[in-house]
Order: structure tokens, then C-alpha cells, then sequence
């Protein structure tokens, strides 16, 4: 390896000796050649034998020439004629070029071109980077025949004719065409000439060679396509070069029409005096407004320098410049946008990137998109142009200043053209409001795929520059000053555009949306920047701020996401890998996002219809800093109308996703509990964290009916998130890790949403995983807590809520369900809902506050050994069997007796509602009282009646069965009320002779006892004998509780909740009987001792 790169550098040492010798051979030839032939041409010798290099002579010779106190006689000028052709022959140049050019790969490239190698080279010239290569082209372009364009195909074929008979000729004025004086030598001798120099003379009679001037070639080469594509154009006139200029890059113009008006369009853009247009309709402006300050007149002055200077006027309010010099800047920027090769600048910088990435690209500002498409953020960096590339590019969008008049660049013109004629027509024009027009309609059926890619490379370099948005620059010009430090010129000619702070629109952005500053800008600077964010956050690249700090991120995570917005979402999706500051920023922006739709594209687009049909009071009210619209998508998501359209349905769920990374990624909730946050949960990392916490507190607070800690504005925030939790169990992800495993074996096919997956494991509790089972404990207690989040019962009910409890407050809604759940026209889903919610609130006390609330005392008192621990899941109804068993002994405090009752009630007339009686009785249920077509919602109290007779005619062959039968019976003796039947038999008695008395103890039952013994008064028929046959029924009871043997107190000791204390009390009398046993005998022995003694 290392003989191999010795053998290399002495390879390219040779090489580089022998091109050196070339060069010195080629500069004695010359020097010798041109004294040969000029030594007797007079002032030749002594002006000019001091030169060595053949440009430098040549240039030497023609400057004699040119002096008219040294004019040089025919033959000597004839000889510098055939010095001055040399430079159009490629031998010559590929010698020339080769010698200097080494280092330039696109310059040498042109030297492979069988077709005009000069005007290849001369075209690439601004792209040369090595100053020698530039200076040797640069020459050659100097001393070429200043029309060579349109008169070289007469130098080749008329060649030999001028050298026989000496007719090359140097004007004495080289502002006058190359070959005047050589065609009137030649045309002296015309019967001699050839055929086709005869032809080629022709030609030039008739583009009217001999009168035409400098300024007028571009004329002569188009002579045959001003007929064809402007025959209604004067010849010769400004308007015909304009029409030329629109049509150059059209099929059937000849290429060399296309390359003398390249050749006009790159003089006017390095000297604009060379524009007459420009120079005739601007002349007072540029002179009013000081557009050539620090040039001095005899200097060229380049054409951006003036359209800037002019642009920054026309932005003035205060300053005006006429119409026509308007015209004329506009048909100027269509020029600079219409052919990347008339800015030095961009041909210089993106020249490797031109070769690279766009080089089968056609010309016509295909090349400019081309650019701008690959300095936009890609999978691989490899792909993106270069840093200079994209300077230039900034320059000349500036320069150019696309977004003012859309039409200036071709490429958008002719995409979006169908576009502006569907959406924009009612749009005038200027100011950049049709190009405002085509952002508000990106992402809509009207906007077309070409128009929206053109329109994105524009935007992607307008976003990075906000005075390149007229309407936003003319609105903060002045905030953006005062307060973002933003400098006062709209453009300066002497300063590189890519210098300028670029962090001026999210400086105005963070003013426009945090609360904070609220207030400082002007409203119509603020209402520019709400227009120009929900314009571009259509897509990443045109928020700079993230796009450029998170291009590695961008790259590296979300190279796979790339339509509309979805390179947003990727960021927020893996918002914990992104690196600190990337993450920073995309945490600002979703939560700013939150409050304000417009800046979610994805919502936005897809929700259009949904938003405007269930949302319109939303968009009449909408704050300035919060909206509300996302939140009235969440809450109308079961809505038919979000329900059917899956793509809005998919984005409101994705938001929602996102907002549980974080607590501040939900506006409205962050601004309502950020400092019950920072107070109480601190530790909390994610929003469901933040959610449990507080919850927890607003709950402890309900049930001990203590002023709250966290005021109403929190609660109902709490409320809301606690409501899309139950919605869907992917928003709960304690609970979705919880009960992983159970979702995938006992709900495989059950959707997530709609709290379909939440009330499938509520289903199949009993097969649930102990994590599982806890975790939906938790979630039952909020919603038995705060019915306003119980989001199946919330929406079954909707209608019934609006009908009976529209003014109940939302956390007791079950509630008032529950007393009118028996109404003729109560929903009947609603019903089976509310029927199973009273069910699961039988099963544990903590499910049902009110029995909380009125038996706190109670609880503590007498089932304290239960509660002492309690297990996080359900109790299987074990208070409540407690409270039952205080409640028959009457040992219960008013309140709580008065509760239970309320709770036997229920459980007469629906026995599902007595969890222990379904489990004991089940085969007499299924046998004995069957009933057709029995429904949990069955509320007629028929199975609870059929099971009491049973006990009295003894058909009930269970014991567990018949005890809990004979419970009830006792427990209605306690309260009427637990025997609905009865009291709907005797309200009218009750109400007659009974209204006085309290409830409990059996004390309306004993006045409807003495009413029946009562001669002298009479109870109503039916009331008479439903009391009658539950006399019967307490008269069994009572002969039923009498031990019979020991085998009932074993079964009513083993059966009893204080069972421990009966087995402490009899083992105690065992040992008590078992101590007195050993004494007894002890003095029974020693009396019979004595005796027989």
C-alpha cells in the first residue's frame, strides 16, 4: 500500500512537469507567433513585445486597434482579426482552459461537449471557484467578438473566403458589432464567395445586420422566433423582448435566441442600466431614493442592489413607488426566479450541488425548486444541499420576493395557477394574499400536489425570514423592532441575508400565545401570527425553530413519517427520547397546541366538517388563549358525525395520547391545577399520575363533606380527564398495564373506546388478575365517587339525565337515575346500566356514598374487624351483612338505619340487588320462583315474595338459603320500608294512622298491629291481608329461631360474623367447667376417703 501511494505522487509530479513545459513552450510560441505576424504593424512591437501570454498580447493588439491615433492599416488588422477567431476555435481553448482549469471538474466538463464548447464555459463562469480558471475565462469573454453569438455560424463557413482575401476587420469602436467592417469587405467580392458563406451573408442581411446596435442582438438571434411566438409584437420594441423573455424556455425556440437573451438577462442583472424598462419606469425612484448610494455614476450597479432598495420602499407605508416601476420590478423578479444561471452567487455556491442533486433537472426554475427541495430536512444529510447553497438561495428568495406576487416564479405560477382560478379568484392581488390564499387551502380537496410541493419549497425559506411575509412584516414591523431587536431596514444591500436573527417569528409567536405576555403586541400583528402558525403548522419544516433544532431527531426517529403533520406527532410520540433542548421545544409547542386548533394540522384538516357542524359555538367563543374546540371534540366523540369519519376520530384520540406524557400538554388543565400540582404531587411524572393524585383528594374531601381543598375551576378539569379515561382504556395507562394480560385473554376482540373494554373486565371480575382486579377497584370508586366521569352511564343515560336530572349536580347523577329508574318512560339501556351500577355498589360500602356518609359511625363501631384493613378490591358485600346484622337488633344510629333501609328496599324488590341471596338461593330462584322473561332490571319484588312463602311451606331444602330467607323476613320487621310490598299494600293506612310515628324499630308495623286488633277501626282490604300473611310469616320466624339442637348453634355460630367472640366465650366456659371439674374431684375423693375410713 504504501509503494502504491509513492508510485501515485511520483506519477502526478511527472504530470504536473510535463503540462509546466507545455505551458512554457505555448507561451515562447505565442510570443514569437504574434511578433511574426504584428512586428511590422507599427506601434505593435514597441506597446506589446514586453507581454508573454497570448491573451494578454491579443488584448494588447486590439486596444492599438481601437485607437484611432494608432489605427492599423487592413493587413495588420486582418492579422489580429485571425488572433482574435482563434478564441472561438476549441483547440485553442481547450488548451487555454486546460492550462488553468485544472482544479474547476464542471468547467472541464464543457470541454467534452461536442456543441459550442464557449458558451458552456462561459455560462458555468460564476460557478469557478479558482480565481486563476476565473481570470483566464474571464479574458477570453472579454476579447471575443462581442457578438459571437449570431454571427459564428458565418465565421465558420465564410472563414476561408475572409482569410483569401484578407477582409477580417477590428472596428475602431467596440461598442459597434464584431463583423460590420468584415462583412462589407466581403460582400465587395460576393461572386467569388461560396455557397455558404453567399447563405450565411443572407442571414445577416436579414436581421438588418449592418444597422444593428449592441442592445438590439437579442433581435437578431430571435429573428425567426419573434415571428413565430410574437407576431403581434413590434420588432425591435421593449414589449417584443418581453414576449421573447416569456417564451424562452417554450419548445421551438431556437437555442440561440435562448442563449443571447441569457446572455441580455445576465448583463442587465450585473449592471441594471442595461434593463431600459427598468431604467425608463424606475429613473426618479432610484434617483428619489437613493437606490445607487456609495457607487459612484461611472460604476456598474448590480440589479438585486435596486430591487431591494425599491422593495424596502414599497414596504414603507409613508413611501410610494409609481406603478410602472412596479411592473417592471415584478417582470425583473420573474427574470431572476425564471433561470438559477443569472444569480453569480447561487451558480457559485450550488454549483456542486446543482451536479449532485439536480443535474437531469430541465432549466426554467425547475433547478431553483429542485434546490429548495433538497435544503429542506431528509432521511440522509448526504441528500441536503450545502450551507453556501442555501445563503444563496435565501438571497435570491429575497430578491426575488416570491410570496409579494406569487406569478414571479414560474414553477409556482404554473402549479398553482388552477388553484387560484378555483379558490382565490375573489383574492386581488399583491401584498402576498393570494400566496395567503394557497396556504389556508393546503390539506384541502381544492389544493393540487403540484402546486402544494412548489408552495412548501417557498414557504420552507420564507418561514425562516418573517419579512418575507408582507402582510405579517407590515403588521409587526414595529414589534418586531420593540420587541424581538429585529433591525429597521427591510432589506439592506450591504448586509448577507443569512445573518439576520432568525428567530424573529418565534420570538412574535411566544408573545402572541403565552399567557404571560399576553397583551404586548399590537392586534394586528397578533393576528398576523395566529394567521402565518396555522398556515405552516401544516408541516415541520416551516416551523423553523423545531425543524432546525430537531433535524437530528427528525432524522434519526421520524425519517419514516412524512405526510402533513405527522412529522409533529412523531416528536410528540417519542417526546422522551428527543434530545433536551429538541424536547424543550417540542413540550412549548404542544402545549400551546392544545389550546389552539389551528396549530394542529392534522386536527384541523381531518376534523374540518366534524369542528363546524358539533363545534360552531365553540369557533363563535373562542379566547384567545384557549379555544376549546379540541375539548369539544373529545366530548362529542361518540357523535355519528366523528364516529363515521375515522381519521378525525384517530387524530382526537392521538391527542389525547399525548397529552397523558405530560399534565401541561392539556391547556386548560394545566392553567386550573398547576399549583395543586406543584403543591400535592409533586413527584408526579405523567398526567395520569397527576390525575390519580388529585383525584384522590377531591375524593376523600367529598366523602368526609369538608370544604375542598382544590377549588371547582380543578374539579371540573379533574372531572374532564377522568371522563376520556373511562372513555377509552388506552388514556389510563396504570390501568392498561394493570390488566394487559386480562384485555388480551378475556377481551381479545372488544374495541378499547367507548368504555367497551372498561365494562368487559367489570364483567369478568371474577376471572380477573389480582393487578387487574385492584386497578379496577380504583376506577369503579372515582366513577361511584364523581358519576359526571362514569362515561357509560354519562352517555346511555344523556337523554334521561336531560329529562330528569338536568339540574342535579353531575356527581350524584346515579342518584337521581335511581329514583326515577321506575318511570313508564325511563330508557330501558339507561336502566340496565343504572340497575348494574346499584348491584356493584351492594358489593362494597365504599361504592355507595350516601350509606358512607350515614353509617361512619356505625361502620367503626360495629364492623370494625372488617374495615380495620381494608384490601384494595371489593368486599363481597361484608359491611353491608355487618350493618344488616346491627340493623335487625335495632343497635344502628337513625341516619344509618334510615340508609339501610333505603338499600333493603331495593334489595326487595330486585333480588339481583342482594349479591349473598342470589349466591345462597340460586337453585330455589332457578327452580322454585322462576320467572318468564325475568330481566336484571325485573323491579317487582315477585322472587323475594315467592322465596318468603317458600320458607313457609317449607320448600326451601337449603339451610344457607333458608337462614338468609328468614333474615330478610326479620329485617322487615325492623322497618316496613324493607318490605315494599307491604307498604305499597298499607300506604294509605300508614298515611292514615301512622304519619306521625319515626321511622325504625318496628314502630309502624306495631301501629298497624293495633289498627288490625282494633274493633273500632279497620285497615283497607288489601293492607289487611298482606299483613296478615307476614304475621305468619314472624310467627314461623320465631318458632324457626328456637335451637333445637346442637347442631343449629353450631350452624348459627359458624354462620355469624361474630363468631370468634362465641368460640372465645365457650372455649372460656369449657376451661371454666374443666377447672371447677378438678376441684369438685378433688373434694368428692377425699369425702369418700373419709368415709370408708
Amino acid at each position: 500500500m504504501i509503494y502504491f501511494k509513492i508510485v501515485c505522487v511520483l506519477v502526478i509530479n511527472l504530470l504536473n512537469c510535463v503540462i509546466c513545459t507545455q505551458s512554457l513552450g505555448t507561451l515562447k510560441s505565442a510570443r514569437e507567433r504574434y511578433r511574426a505576424d504584428l512586428g511590422d504593424c507599427g506601434p505593435f512591437e514597441k506597446q506589446c513585445s514586453y507581454l508573454d501570454d497570448d491573451l494578454a498580447l491579443l488584448s494588447c493588439a486590439l486596444n492599438i486597434t481601437h485607437s484611432n491615433k494608432t489605427q492599423l492599416p487592413f493587413i495588420c488588422q486582418h492579422k489580429v482579426w485571425l488572433h482574435q477567431s482563434e478564441l472561438l476555435d476549441s483547440v485553442f481553448l481547450e488548451s487555454k482552459i486546460k492550462s488553468t482549469c485544472l482544479n474547476e471538474p464542471i468547467i472541464l466538463d464543457c470541454l467534452n461537449s461536442v456543441d459550442n464548447i464557449i458558451d458552456c464555459v462561459f455560462k458555468r463562469k460564476p460557478s469557478v471557484k479558482d480565481k486563476t480558471c476565473w481570470k483566464t475565462i474571464n479574458k477570453i469573454e472579454f476579447l471575443i467578438f462581442n457578438d459571437w453569438q449570431i454571427t459564428k455560424s458565418f465565421l465558420k463557413n465564410c472563414f476561408d473566403d475572409i482569410q483569401a482575401l484578407s477582409c477580417g476587420r477590428i472596428p475602431p469602436d467596440p461598442r459597434s458589432l464584431s463583423q460590420m467592417h468584415t462583412l462589407k469587405c466581403i460582400q465587395n467580392h460576393e461572386q467569388s464567395l461560396k455557397p455558404e458563406c453567399q447563405a450565411e451573408i443572407t442571414v445577416l442581411q436579414e436581421m438588418k445586420y449592418s444597422t444593428l446596435q449592441m442592445d438590439k442582438l437579442v433581435f437578431a438571434a430571435c429573428n425567426l422566433d419573434q415571428k413565430n411566438f410574437c407576431p403581434d409584437e413590434v420588432p425591435g420594441t421593449l414589449s417584443m423582448y418581453k414576449c421573447l423573455t416569456r417564451h424562452k424556455y417554450e419548445n421551438g425556440m431556437s437555442k440561440r435566441c435562448q442563449d443571447q437573451l441569457f446572455y441580455a438577462q445576465r448583463n442587465i442583472v450585473m449592471n441594471y442600466k442595461m434593463s431600459k424598462g427598468l431604467v425608463k419606469s424606475c429613473k426618479e425612484d432610484i434617483r428619489k431614493y437613493h437606490c445607487r448610494k456609495g457607487v459612484v455614476d461611472d460604476k456598474d450597479v448590480r440589479l438585486a442592489q435596486i430591487l431591494l432598495c425599491l422593495e424596502n420602499v414599497a414596504r414603507n407605508e409613508s413611501l410610494r413607488v409609481t406603478p410602472e416601476c412596479i411592473s417592471e420590478m415584478t417582470e425583473h423578479r420573474k427574470m431572476l426566479m425564471d433561470d438559477y444561471r443569472l444569480s453569480p452567487e447561487l451558480m457559485q455556491n450550488c454549483a456542486n450541488d446543482i451536479t449532485a442533486l439536480c443535474k437531469s433537472v430541465e432549466a426554467g426554475g425547475k433547478t431553483i425548486h429542485c434546490l429548495m427541495e433538497h435544503a429542506r430536512p431528509k432521511r440522509r444529510k448526504d441528500k441536503r444541499i450545502s450551507l453556501a447553497c442555501q445563503k444563496s438561495l435565501e438571497i435570491l428568495i429575497q430578491e426575488a420576493d416570491p410570496v409579494e406576487d406569487w406569478r414571479v416564479d414560474p414553477i409556482l405560477r404554473k402549479a398553482c395557477k388552477p388553484v387560484v382560478d378555483r379558490a382565490c379568484t375573489e383574492i386581488n392581488g399583491g401584498n402576498g394574499r393570494v400566496m395567503s390564499c394557497l396556504m389556508e387551502k393546503l390539506g384541502t380537496a381544492l389544493m393540487s400536489s403540484d402546486c402544494e410541493a412548489a408552495l412548501i419549497q417557498i414557504q420552507y425559506f420564507v418561514s425562516r425570514n418573517f419579512q418575507l411575509d408582507p402582510q405579517l412584516y407590515k403588521a409587526c414591523r414595529y414589534d418586531a423592532v420593540t420587541q424581538c431587536k429585529a433591525k429597521l431596514q427591510w432589506a439592506d444591500a450591504s448586509e448577507h441575508q443569512s445573518q439576520k436573527d432568525p428567530l424573529i417569528l418565534p420570538c412574535l409567536y411566544k408573545y402572541a400565545y403565552e399567557s404571560e405576555l399576553k397583551g404586548m403586541l399590537l392586534p394586528a400583528c397578533e393576528q398576523q401570527v395566529r394567521r402565518v402558525m396555522q398556515q405552516r403548522a401544516i408541516s415541520v419544516d416551516l416551523l423553523p425553530e423545531i425543524a432546525d433544532t430537531c433535524i437530528d431527531d427528525l432524522a434519526s426517529l421520524c425519517f419514516e413519517n412524512t405526510d402533513k403533520g405527522e412529522e409533529i406527532q412523531c416528536l410528540q410520540n417519542k417526546i422522551k427520547e428527543l434530545a433536551p433542548k429538541c424536547r424543550e421545544i417540542v413540550t412549548n409547542f404542544t402545549e400551546t397546541q392544545s389550546g389552539h386548533i389551528e396549530l394542529n394540522a392534522i386536527v384541523s384538516t381531518n376534523c374540518r366538517v366534524p369542528i363546524e357542524k358539533l363545534c360552531s359555538s365553540e369557533l363563535k367563543s373562542k379566547t384567545e388563549m384557549d379555544d376549546g374546540i379540541l375539548d369539544c371534540l373529545i366530548r362529542r366523540k361518540s357523535d355519528p358525525e366523528i364516529k363515521t369519519n375515522l381519521k378525525c376520530r384517530a387524530a382526537i384520540e392521538h391527542e389525547q395520547l399525548i397529552s397523558l406524557k405530560n399534565y401541561r400538554f392539556t391547556r386548560k388543565f394545566k392553567n386550573a391545577c398547576k399549583s395543586y400540582v406543584l403543591r400535592f404531587c409533586p413527584k408526579a411524572q405523567t398526567k395520569s399520575q397527576v390525575v390519580t393524585c388529585l383525584s384522590e383528594i377531591v375524593r376523600n374531601d367529598t366523602i368526609s363533606k369538608r370544604k375542598h381543598t382544590i377549588y371547582k375551576e380543578c374539579r371540573q378539569q379533574l372531572r374532564s380527564q377522568l371522563f376520556q379515561q373511562k372513555e377509552n382504556v388506552d388514556l389510563d395507562p396504570e390501568l392498561k398495564e394493570a390488566c394487559k394480560k386480562d384485555l388480551f385473554e378475556l377481551c381479545p376482540r372488544i374495541p378499547h373506546g367507548e368504555s367497551a373494554a372498561l365494562e368487559c373486565l367489570q364483567t369478568a371480575k371474577i376471572k380477573l388478575s389480582d393487578s387487574c382486579r385492584k386497578a379496577i377497584f380504583v376506577v369503579r370508586k372515582q366513577e361511584f365517587t364523581d358519576n359526571a366521569i362514569d362515561y357509560r352511564l354519562v352517555t346511555t343515560c344523556s337523554d334521561m339525565i336531560d329529562l330528569y336530572c338536568h339540574n342535579t349536580d353531575p356527581s350524584t347523577l346515579l342518584d337521581c337515575l335511581k329514583v326515577h329508574r321506575e318511570a313508564a318512560e325511563f330508557d330501558k339501556s339507561c336502566k340496565f346500566v343504572v340497575t348494574n351500577r346499584m348491584i356493584e355498589q351492594n358489593l362494597d360500602y365504599r361504592f355507595n356514598n350516601n350509606l358512607q356518609n350515614a353509617c361512619k359511625g356505625d361502620m367503626q363501631k360495629h364492623c370494625s374487624q372488617i374495615i380495620l384493613n381494608e384490601p384494595q378490591e371489593e368486599l363481597q358485600g361484608k359491611v353491608l351483612y355487618c350493618l344488616k346484622e346491627q340493623f335487625r337488633a335495632s343497635k344502628l344510629e337513625r341516619a344509618c338505619e334510615n340508609e339501610l333501609a333505603n338499600v333493603l328496599k331495593e334489595q326487595a324488590l330486585n333480588y339481583r340487588l342482594d349479591p349473598l341471596l342470589g349466591k345462597l338461593c340460586k337453585a330455589e330462584i332457578q327452580t322454585i320462583c322462576a320467572i318468564p322473561n325475568d330481566s336484571i332490571t325485573n323491579s317487582d319484588g315477585q322472587v323475594e315474595e315467592c322465596l318468603k312463602n317458600a320458607l313457609l311451606n317449607r320448600k326451601i331444602v337449603s339451610a344457607e338459603c333458608k337462614r338468609e330467607v328468614v333474615q330478610i323476613i326479620e329485617e322487615t320487621e325492623v322497618d316496613i320500608e324493607a318490605d315494599p310490598l307491604l307498604e305499597r299494600a298499607c300506604a294509605l293506612d300508614l298515611l292514615k294512622y301512622c304519619k306521625d310515628l319515626e321511622h325504625g324499630s318496628g314502630r309502624r308495623l306495631k301501629c298497624l298491629k293495633i289498627i288490625l286488633n282494633d274493633g273500632n277501626r279497620k285497615l283497607e282490604a288489601e293492607c289487611e291481608k298482606e299483613l296478615s300473611s307476614r304475621l305468619e310469616m314472624y310467627k314461623y320466624v320465631a318458632a324457626v329461631n328456637v335451637v333445637e339442637n346442637l347442631g343449629d348453634v353450631y350452624n348459627e355460630i359458624s354462620t355469624s360474623p361474630s363468631k370468634k367472640y362465641f368460640l372465645v366465650v365457650g372455649f372460656s366456659i369449657i376451661g371454666l367447667i374443666f377447672i371447677f371439674g378438678l376441684y369438685c374431684g378433688r373434694v368428692t375423693k377425699k369425702a369418700m376417703y373419709v368415709k370408708r375410713k
